[in-house]
């Protein structure tokens, strides 16, 4: 796996991941990211499993970890198309096989899945900006990735060669690429990108979307854009959604139709402000 046969992109990990959590402790492998603090950790308390965004990466992690610096969170390495496994990989090592998952952004959608796919090993769902199925309602017009997940839907061959294209450019190029993609964001998100650490994430997620694995990439966009709302109403477990009140990349509305179809076991919190990825910084577990 590249996160563990590279060594200078491991050590690089490894520096980042201890700067953020400071007494964090992060176990790497290709498939799982975990960080959690050394006092914590213990089979009894809500371990979480986490599903990072598209660009993105489990780097992501560390939004959530710092919003809950005694949190036991394992991030999924969702670019290898081997959800379902690394998942029950788990639960397995484990005396206690529930865990609470976390989805954010289009990584919603795994975290469904999961919730929906495994109801005896997933106590709990929190969806954070979640990408609803589009499938639920008019969305598509008001969210930011639209150009994107639109050729996915009509031309999804050309989508592969615009992510080669964002990949170079995550590669020699990636502050530019971050100005661009955040053109039109709020001040949440502005005063989020003054923040190295936060920028060192988000540059690690493109790089490792766009750059490293683009297969895996385009096979989860070409995924979300198909019709999977069908497994909403297989998720039992309680459910919390958290949304910023400005996010233009999954409107809030996304997470209010989410709060719909669950029904009763869903509750909606609605960050005022907040955007995006400002609102994971929000959360509390």
């Amino acid at each position: 796996g590249r996160w563990v046969t590279e060594a200078d992109r491991a050590e690089d990990e490894t520096q980042q991941a201890t700067a953020m959590f400071r007494a964090g402790v992060l176990h790497a492998s290709a498939d799982t990211i975990r960080v959690s603090d050394a006092n914590q950790r213990n089979d009894a308390m809500d371990r979480i499993i986490f599903c990072h965004g598209m660009p993105g990466s489990m780097a992501e992690a560390a939004l959530l970890q710092g919003a809950n610096p005694t949190a036991d969170v394992t991030a999924l390495n969702l670019l290898d198309g081997n959800l379902h496994r690394d998942f029950d990989a788990i639960t397995a090592k484990s005396t206690r096989q529930q865990r609470h998952v976390v989805g954010f952004s289009i990584g919603a959608m795994s975290a469904i899945q999961l919730a929906a796919q495994r109801p005896a090993n997933v106590s709990r769902l929190t969806l954070i900006s979640p990408a609803a199925p589009l499938s639920l309602g008019d969305f598509l017009s008001d969210m930011a990735g639209k150009p994107v997940f639109e050729l996915a839907m009509r031309s999804p061959a050309l989508l592969m060669p615009l992510t080669r294209c964002q990949g170079l450019m995550a590669r020699i190029a990636p502050n530019a690429l971050i100005k661009m993609l955040f053109a039109n964001c709020g001040a949440a998100e502005r005063d989020l990108l003054t923040d190295p650490q936060f920028r060192k994430v988000l540059t690690q997620g493109l790089q490792e979307s766009l750059a490293h694995h683009p297969q895996g990439y385009v096979s989860h966009i070409t995924n979300y854009v198909t019709d999977w709302r069908g497994l909403l109403p297989q998720v039992t477990c309680p459910v919390t959604l958290w949304h910023g009140t400005e996010d233009t990349w999954a409107r809030p509305e996304m997470s209010r139709q989410l709060q719909r179809a669950f029904g009763a076991n869903a509750v909606l919190n609605l960050v005022e402000g907040k955007e995006h990825y400002s609102t994971i910084t929000k959360v509390s577990l």
